[in-house]
């Protein structure tokens, strides 16, 4: 391979130099010799080789890339551990034969299965006259319209309550949830509200993942309304 070192106008520059092994990465395969002639600083202070220089480099790259794998597996364990929690828990909402029974699973569930401290349904549609108490809200309850919002939204609501919110949802307990998830239950004419709280302002934060949380919300409704469904 010719390398052409110099130029009519003068001597290559620094930039020119960079480009041309930029576009040339076997150069130095070629010309082996020259590696012996190089030197890079080094932290230290000290001068090493060129060689030297690039198997730090790649020693680095490796050691970033196995810490990134790691937690990229790490990842994958807790998602397959939440998957699995999530799959016991709808096993345990199909059991249920009756309205007492899914709110009773639910909560165990949750406490189980996902350290919930406080969990909350509401419903506002159908309303129905039920020996739950709380469980179906009227349309005129001064929590009614807050609700329906809830309904609206695309996506949970997460993070820390505003102190209103968090009285209308959770009543005497509102104090002790420092973190909630709100999620909309809507389905074949079911509309309500889920919720979960929990008195760690971590635990439900508003930048978390809500895969799971908007899958648990579908099953429960529908469950939810096929109970009602069939008591009609």
């Amino acid at each position: 391979m010719n390398v052409v070192v110099s130029k009519d106008s003068g001597p290559l520059t620094a930039s020119e130099v960079a480009d041309y092994l930029k576009n040339h990465p076997g150069f130095f395969e070629e010309h082996l010799g020259l590696l012996e002639h190089l030197s890079l600083p080094h932290q230290s202070g000290e001068a090493v080789s060129l060689v030297a220089r690039q198997l730090d480099l790649l020693r680095d790259r490796n050691e970033r890339s196995v810490k990134q794998l790691d937690q990229l597996v790490e990842i994958a364990r807790e998602n397959d551990a939440l998957y699995q929690r999530v799959h016991q828990l709808t096993l345990t909402l199909l059991d249920a034969k009756s309205l007492e029974d899914v709110l009773a699973s639910l909560d165990w569930g949750l406490h189980q299965f996902f350290q919930a401290d406080f969990v909350v349904v509401r419903i506002l549609d159908p309303y129905l006259d039920s020996a739950v108490q709380n469980l179906f809200v009227a349309s005129e309850a001064p929590e009614a319209d807050w609700l329906r919002g809830i309904i609206e939204r695309t996506k949970p609501l997460c993070g820390r309550p505003d102190a209103h919110e968090a009285d209308l949802l959770f009543g005497k307990n509102a104090p002790e949830v420092a973190s909630q998830a709100v999620l909309k239950l809507n389905h074949a004419g079911l509309r309500g509200v889920f919720a979960i709280g929990s008195r760690d302002s971590t635990r439900l934060r508003a930048d978390m993942g809500v895969v799971f949380l908007t899958q648990m919300s579908e099953i429960l409704a529908a469950r939810l309304a096929a109970l009602l469904q069939s008591s009609v």
